[in-house]
């Protein structure tokens, strides 16, 4: 029984990943550029730090409720 279980819940999984691509606003070749501001209050630009050569951006989408 737990192997069906866990089965059903890998497939929910992976069709809910597929979805969740397929829908994708942008092609995922394409940033879109946006502005963040951090805890600190400075701003940060995503283009403006691609345009500097030799850095690389890692974006994490953190959240607490």
């Amino acid at each position: 029984m737990k192997n069906i279980l866990r089965f059903a819940l890998v497939l929910v999984a992976a069709l809910t990943i597929q979805i969740n691509t397929s829908s994708a606003q942008t092609p995922l070749t394409i940033a879109v550029d946006f502005t963040v501001t951090d805890v600190e209050g400075n701003t940060f630009s995503l283009f403006d730090i691609l345009d500097n050569d030799n850095q690389y951006v890692l974006i994490d989408f953190f959240f607490v409720n």
